[in-house]
């Protein structure tokens, strides 16, 4: 790897990247969920209604999931530009 060098701004952008589509993820996950709930109330106990609903939850657990996975690359990142950025300041 010597002699390689690496562009902290674009890690900068790959980390701010990963937060938008977080923020993105989570606010439709909000949207889906608001929309069971008027689906729910709207249709009461109807069977197809809460087949619905109970598949949108599990999408929205492997969404989470996701999310999770994301922020934990996205502090990797972030803590990898501040590694670069800690020893390029040394010299």
């Amino acid at each position: 790897m010597a002699g390689k060098n690496v562009d902290t701004e674009a890690l900068g952008k790959a980390a701010s990247a990963l937060g938008t589509y977080i923020a993105n993820v989570q606010n439709s996950i909000q949207k889906m969920k608001d929309a069971a709930t008027d689906c729910s109330d709207n249709m009461g106990s109807d069977v197809y209604s809460q087949r619905a609903i109970e598949k949108l939850q599990d999408c929205s657990k492997a969404l989470n999931k996701t999310i999770t996975e994301a922020e934990s690359l996205r502090k990797t990142i972030l803590k990898k530009k501040q590694q670069i950025q800690d020893s390029a300041n040394r010299f």
